[in-house]
C-alpha cells in the first residue's frame, strides 16, 4: 500500500486553461469621443437660438462627444463619458488549455530488479503502467499533458566510488504533446544498469528543460515525478550512498527556477527522512509549515494510485485570463461550459480567484479535467472593466 504521510499541500493545483481576451478596440468596443455639433443663432421667431448639436456617444475608455456649440441663447448637450450606448459588445474571452509539463525521472540502478509486492520486478511494474494502452498513464494523458521522459543511473564497476564513464547518465525524450510512441521506444529497449545519482540527474534534466522566463507569457506548470528505490549516490563517490544532501539541494534549486519535484519511493529502501526532506524540499516547504506529501508504494496498484494522483494532479479548474478584471461585477459576466451557462458563485458554477483568474467549481471543474474536447466560453460586459 502506498504510505501518505501528510495531507496534499495545496500548492500542487495548476492552471488548466489560459483565456486569451478578444475585444475590439476602444472604437469597435464603445466608440470614439463623439463629434461635437453646432447650434444655429437666434433668429426672428427664436430668438433664443438653436440648441448645440449631440455628441455621439463614447466607450468605455473614451467619453462621450462634446456638447453643440449653442447659439446665441442655447445650450449644447453631449453623452456622458463612459456611456457606450447600443454601440458596445460584450468583450468576448476565448479560452484554450494550459498544457502542464511533466517530465518523468526514473531510476535505472540495478535494485530496480527487486520484487514489488510479488507484482513482478520494479522496473517492468512501473514501465508496464507507463507504457499501458488503454489505461496506462502516458497513453490516456499524452493529449492533456506534455510528458517528457528520462532515465537514469551511472556505472562505477562493483563498490567503486569512481564512476566509469560519463555520470550521469541520463537518456531521454524531451517533453511533448503525445509523445507516447517515442518514449515507448526508448523505455521498451532500455535496461536497468547499477547506481543511483539522483541529485546530479535532476540538476542534469531541469538544466535542460525549456523554462520561459517571459514575465508576460502565459504560465504553464512543469513537474518533475522522480521515481526512484534507493538512497542517492553522487557522482562524486557513486558508492557508498551519500547523495542525500545533493538530491535536497537539486530539489530545492528546481523549485526555485518554477519546477515542482514529487518523489515516489519504489519498495522500502528509501528511508522516511529523506523521502521527506525532498518532498519538502520540491515543493519549496519553509520549516514550521506543514509537510509535503510522498509516496512510499509497495505494490502495482499503489504505485498506479501515486502516479495517477500526482499527475491528475496537474490538470486544474482555473484558467489565466490575458486580462485583468479591473472594475465593475465579474458576475455581471456570462461563461457558458459546452455551451450551457455556468451560475457566478455558484455550487457548480464559476468564481473569479484573483483579478486574472476564474475558477469552474463543482462538476463543472469535473468536466473541464476530464473532457479533453471542453469548451469555455467567457463574456464581459462594458460595466465590467478590463485591462489588458
Amino acid at each position: 500500500m502506498a504510505a501518505k504521510r501528510s495531507p496534499i499541500n495545496a500548492a500542487g493545483l495548476v492552471l488548466l486553461c489560459a483565456a486569451l481576451v478578444s475585444c475590439g478596440s476602444d472604437e469597435e468596443r464603445g466608440g470614439g469621443a463623439g463629434a461635437s455639433g453646432s447650434g444655429g443663432n437666434g433668429g426672428f421667431d427664436n430668438p433664443a437660438g438653436g440648441s448645440g448639436g449631440t455628441g455621439a456617444a463614447g466607450g468605455v475608455d473614451n467619453p462621450g462627444g462634446s456638447g453643440g456649440l449653442a447659439g446665441v441663447g442655447g445650450a449644447g448637450t453631449g453623452v456622458a463619458p463612459g456611456d457606450g450606448g447600443d454601440n458596445c459588445p460584450d468583450a468576448l474571452v476565448r479560452t484554450e488549455r494550459v498544457t502542464p509539463t511533466v517530465m518523468l525521472l526514473i531510476d535505472q540502478s540495478s535494485s530496480m530488479d527487486a520484487d514489488l509486492g510479488g507484482d513482478g520486478a520494479r522496473w517492468d511494474v512501473l514501465r508496464d503502467f507507463l507504457l499501458e494502452e488503454p489505461n496506462g498513464l502516458i497513453a490516456d494523458l499524452q493529449s492533456q499533458v506534455r510528458f517528457g521522459f528520462a532515465l537514469y543511473s551511472a556505472v562505477s564497476g562493483g563498490m567503486n566510488p569512481e564512476p566509469i564513464g560519463e555520470c550521469p547518465m541520463i537518456t531521454s525524450v524531451a517533453p511533448a504533446i503525445d509523445n507516447y510512441q517515442s518514449i515507448a521506444d526508448l523505455y521498451r529497449g532500455a535496461d536497468m544498469l547499477e547506481d543511483t545519482p539522483t541529485g546530479d540527474s535532476i540538476d542534469a534534466v531541469i538544466d535542460s528543460l525549456d523554462l520561459s522566463t517571459d514575465p508576460d507569457a502565459m504560465p504553464e506548470p512543469t513537474v518533475l515525478v522522480l521515481a526512484t528505490d534507493g538512497e542517492p549516490d553522487r557522482c562524486e563517490e557513486l558508492d557508498p550512498q551519500n547523495g542525500q544532501e545533493e538530491a535536497i539541494a537539486a530539489a530545492t534549486r528546481a523549485f526555485g527556477m518554477g519546477v515542482r519535484t514529487f518523489i515516489i519511493a519504489v519498495g522500502d529502501e528509501v528511508s522516511d527522512e529523506h523521502q521527506q526532506a525532498m518532498a519538502n524540499a520540491g515543493l519549496g516547504v519553509m520549516p514550521g509549515e506543514p509537510d509535503a506529501e510522498y509516496w512510499e508504494v509497495g505494490d502495482d496498484a499503489s504505485l498506479r494510485a501515486a502516479l495517477t494522483e500526482i499527475v491528475g494532479g496537474q490538470l486544474g479548474c482555473e484558467v489565466q485570463l490575458s486580462g485583468s478584471v479591473a472594475s465593475g461585477d465579474a458576475c455581471d459576466g456570462t461563461v457558458t461550459l459546452n455551451g450551457e451557462e455556468l451560475e457566478c458563485d455558484g455550487e457548480n458554477g464559476w468564481e473569479l480567484a484573483t483579478p486574472r483568474t476564474i475558477r469552474l467549481l463543482g462538476t463543472s471543474c469535473d468536466t473541464l479535467k476530464s473532457d479533453p474536447s471542453v469548451f469555455l466560453d467567457v463574456r464581459f460586459p462594458c460595466s465590467v472593466g478590463i485591462v489588458q
